[in-house]
């Protein structure tokens, strides 16, 4: 298989079999100072006058190897053991570094090699403290002076260097996110099928504590894109290397992994094993679990004391006694009363142990319904959740019926009531209900609305029958016409009783129709009489209504009255016709809530 799709040297030199000069396809560098990775750098900085110093040996197979057009295979770098030495010194938010690479031996065509490779200068800046903010930020820079002495294409004829951002993210006491991007500037190789130049670096990787401090594990993503390159597959090399650390006794620190290209890009190995041993003091008291309590007293080191004033000091989160109580209504202790939750269960009066947050407890008792409640326990050394039953209800049966006038069943017929039936229920069906006074209110296409008055008794029939009228009252989009006139006795604001009945059809649309939010009584005078007493007296006999109506059982705050005397006329003659069509009582709907 083609494990790499581009030649390492210039057309003419490659043909005569020499190995160009200048190329570094050794694209790994351990990272010098990550905690929980081996290749990505994180942004945590130690303190001031901090020094630490390691030693990582690896092997990689096949890093730089061609497959000729011939089928001959041509391995310019079959296989490389390289010991990487570093070091490290810090000094305020800066950390400075250096990394000898050391090739132990190279297999290619060039024979076996043993020397040096590029010398490399680190700084790291830290910005941002990821234990105090919601993320880590620092930034990284670094040379690699040409001091290669082997032949082989692992060193740069001339300066390289590197910048790159870093950033990280705690997800929680086990789990470290850490993301590299930057920039490399290498010394321009022109090869057969691309230019090796400068190129842009992608790393993230992810670290798992198993014991704070002592062990872990570590997962590295690493990829390079040669600038003007983007769509050449030979010039994205991708490699990823699972490993791990381990904290042996004092400050000696062991790192492992083993690794594999993800592709057959120049750089990208058949497959990497790495070891490595760095003397890497652990700095100040450690507080594993951020609680204030340091570890060396701690005796919950991974769990967080909870700072409920009960044994604050010695490190570990105390639960707190919680008594549960089944009640009723009242707040009255439920004879028999059980209940269960957050892992516990018992009678009422009973007391468990949990530690603080939202706990859900459910209760039940005979002669009631289940109970069922979401307490928010506090770190405290005591506290009390009462969880409230209800009755039992034995439902009785409501049987709604509507006839005409002849007696005859009216077709269509729903009644309504804004707890039991909200949308309307089929006239004639029963339903069976909780126990107690009802007003409902029947309605049927051309017929009135009325209103019935119901007491339901548990476990027997409650039938009311209803007599509908033609309709008087027409309800409209904006307004409710009435066919026939609100009439008053001469000169007052009193309601003749001939009236009461189309009001009291005005009054059982408005109960049956919430939605209705605010309706205007407007009343009007004919134009005899002074035009002031005449506003007076209109403006009395719509608050006449407005009371009427509220008497009946509509909302007062639905409710408006205005008074316009004779200001808006429906007939401009001065005769006893015109006068009789002037005195009239509108409904209009200022508001709905539809």
């Amino acid at each position: 298989m083609l494990l790499l799709m581009m030649s390492l040297v210039q057309a003419q030199d490659f043909t005569n079999g020499q190995v160009p000069e200048g190329l570094n396809g050794q694209l790994f560098r351990p990272s010098l100072d990550a905690k929980n990775t081996l290749w990505v750098n994180d942004s945590l900085r130690a303190p001031s006058g901090y020094t630490f110093g390691k030693a990582m040996i690896h092997y990689a197979n096949d890093p730089v190897v061609y497959l000729r057009d011939d089928g001959e295979r041509m391995e310019l770098v079959s296989g490389i053991w390289q010991l990487d030495v570093m070091a490290g010194y810090t000094r305020g938010p800066v950390r400075l570094g250096v990394q000898v690479p050391v090739y132990l031996r190279t297999n290619g065509s060039s024979g076996g090699e043993t020397g040096l490779g590029d010398l490399g200068l680190d700084v790291k800046v830290s910005a941002l403290d990821r234990t105090e903010k919601p993320v880590g930020l620092a930034f990284a820079g670094r040379v690699f002076v040409p001091t290669a002495t082997v032949t082989a294409p692992l060193g740069n004829d001339g300066l390289g260097w590197e910048v790159e951002a870093i950033v990280d993210k705690e997800l929680s006491e086990k789990w470290l996110l850490a993301a590299n991007v930057g920039t490399r500037g290498v010394p321009t190789v022109e090869l057969e099928n691309l230019t090796w130049d400068d190129q842009v670096f992608v790393r993230a990787g992810a670290g798992y504590t198993i014991r704070p401090n002592d062990l872990g594990l570590s997962l590295d993503l690493a990829s390079h894109f040669t600038y003007g390159e983007f769509s050449n597959p030979a010039a994205r090399p991708i490699e990823g290397i699972v490993g791990g650390w381990y904290r042996l006794a004092g400050n000696w620190v062991l790192r492992g992994g083993v690794g594999t290209g993800l592709n057959s890009a120049v750089g990208s190995p058949r497959f990497r094993l790495m070891a490595g041993i760095g003397w890497e003091p652990s700095w100040g008291p450690i507080d594993t679990d951020n609680d204030g309590v340091m570890d060396d007293v701690d005796q919950c080191v991974t769990d967080p004391e909870d700072l409920d004033g009960v044994m604050d000091s010695d490190g570990c989160p105390e639960a707190t006694r919680v008594t549960v109580l089944v009640v009723d209504a009242d707040g009255n202790e439920v004879p028999g009363g059980t209940w269960s939750g957050a892992g516990n269960s018992g009678a009422s009066g009973d007391v468990m142990e949990i530690f603080g947050g939202s706990a859900a407890i459910s209760a039940k008792a005979e002669g009631f319904l289940d109970g069922a409640v979401t307490a928010d326990v506090p770190d405290a050394e005591s506290f009390t959740v009462s969880v409230p039953l209800t009755p039992a209800m034995i439902p009785g049966t409501l049987l709604v019926k509507a006839m005409d006038e002849a007696g005859n069943t009216v077709e269509d017929a729903v009644w309504k009531h804004r707890k039991l039936a909200p949308q309307g229920q089929a006239a004639g069906e029963s339903l069976d209900v909780e126990p107690g006074e009802y007003v409902i209110t029947v309605e049927a296409p051309g017929y009135g609305t009325q209103r019935a008055e119901v007491v339901v008794v548990k476990e027997s029939v409650a039938e009311v029958v209803l007599t509908l009228k033609p309709a008087k009252v027409e309800l409209e989009a904006e307004r409710i016409t009435i066919k026939d006139s609100v009439y008053f006795e001469t000169n007052k604001a009193i309601i003749k009783s001939e009236s009461h009945e189309l009001l009291d059809e005005v009054a059982a649309i408005l109960i049956a129709h919430p939605e209705l939010t605010k309706i205007r009584i407007e009343g009007h005078t004919d134009s005899r009489g002074a035009a002031d007493y005449n506003k007076d007296l209109s403006q009395r006999r719509a608050e006449a209504v407005q009371d009427y109506l509220v008497s009946k059982g509509v909302e007062a705050g639905r409710l408006e009255a205005v008074g316009y005397g004779e200001e808006k006329p429906l007939d401009e003659r001065n005769n006893a016709a015109a006068w009789e069509k002037n005195r009239r009582v509108d409904f209009f709907v200022a508001e709905r809530s539809d």
